[in-house]
């Protein structure tokens, strides 16, 4: 089976809108990406925030650390799910809020991070 693929637009909140085209047809795709905000503290490029109340079991960065775009800084676990909080872009960790064993509502801010220039923060 072979198909076409061609970028039409920014899909919005960091994906890609693709059309398709297979034996003639075109499809739309939106191609969502997981490392956009949902929305919240990150779209100004501050904190990284909880996605539920828990605990916080692992931290993987602290302040001052270089990371690379979808690096994870810390894990939230909740009802005996993880939930990882990665990097959003290129950039530096400028301050960790919680530690190992702390309780996080959610939407607190776990970590303050700056994206490089030129890059976006995730929203």
């Amino acid at each position: 089976l072979a198909a076409e693929v061609a970028r039409v637009a920014d899909g919005g909140g960091g994906g890609a809108r693709l059309a398709v085209f297979v034996r003639g047809r075109a499809h739309d795709i939106l191609v969502a990406d997981p490392l956009a905000s949902a929305g919240g503290a990150e779209d100004e490029g501050g904190g990284l925030a909880a996605p539920v109340p828990g605990k916080v079991v692992r931290l993987l960065c602290a302040a001052g650390a270089r990371v690379r775009r979808g690096a994870p800084l810390a894990v939230v676990e909740a009802m005996k799910t993880e939930h990882t909080i990665a990097a959003p872009a290129d950039g530096t960790v400028t301050r960790v809020e919680f530690a190992v064993g702390d309780w996080v509502e959610e939407g607190r801010s776990l970590v303050e991070f700056a994206a490089d220039e030129g890059e976006p923060s995730g929203g």
